[in-house]
């Protein structure tokens, strides 16, 4: 089991069917923030719900590295890759995070891990990252590590409320940049590597 250290007390650690609830309990009791900005909260309405979450992760052919976000051992969020092609070697990150932990840097640091993981790890040549165009702390992420905006998705994403969001698309090309050690200091820089 795969655990990185990305800030004093605070870990990625590869999710585990044992998750569940923990995952669960985070959603149910932010739903309202949460579901402001991610389409999959509507959908998540019992443990079941999450359970089938988990296991279509970790039960998939090709399996995808996502990590629960950890405070001292306790659950504060998800960070992964997502529709990964191993052959033009592409990722995408998605994340989340309980909100009392927003603004600590913890994603961001995350998000840098992730990348580095991407380059050195699994040979990827880009990463992308999608957020809601209105969600400014997410958007935020990649501007700090240096991705650049690629385009505008139109009605991306579905949210809770029946509305549709439009998606800041962002490309980060790893044969260019790779994060630095500790994710801070103003973003990815060349690669001297």
């Amino acid at each position: 089991m795969k655990t990185i250290p990305i800030l004093p007390d605070v870990t990625l650690r590869e999710l585990r069917a044992d998750d569940t609830a923990e995952i669960f309990a985070a959603i149910d009791n932010e739903r309202a923030y949460l579901g402001r900005w991610l389409p999959f909260v509507q959908f998540t309405r019992s443990e079941e719900d999450t359970q089938r979450f988990v296991r279509s992760v970790l039960d998939a052919p090709y399996r995808e590295a996502v990590f629960t976000i950890r405070d001292g051992g306790r659950f504060i969020g998800l960070i992964g890759f997502k529709s990964t092609d191993p052959l033009a070697r592409t990722t995408e990150i998605g994340y989340w995070l309980r909100e009392a932990w927003q603004g600590r840097g913890i994603v961001t640091t995350a998000v840098a891990a992730l990348c580095r993981m991407a380059r050195e790890e699994l040979a990827m040549r880009t990463v992308t990252i999608k957020c809601a165009t209105g969600n400014g702390p997410s958007n935020r992420i990649p501007q700090r590590l240096g991705f650049t905006p690629a385009r505008i998705e139109p009605r991306a994403e579905l949210l809770e409320n029946g509305r549709y969001t439009d998606a800041n698309v962002y490309l980060l090309d790893l044969a260019e940049h790779t994060a630095p050690a500790d994710g801070a200091g103003g973003g990815i820089r060349k690669s001297v590597l």
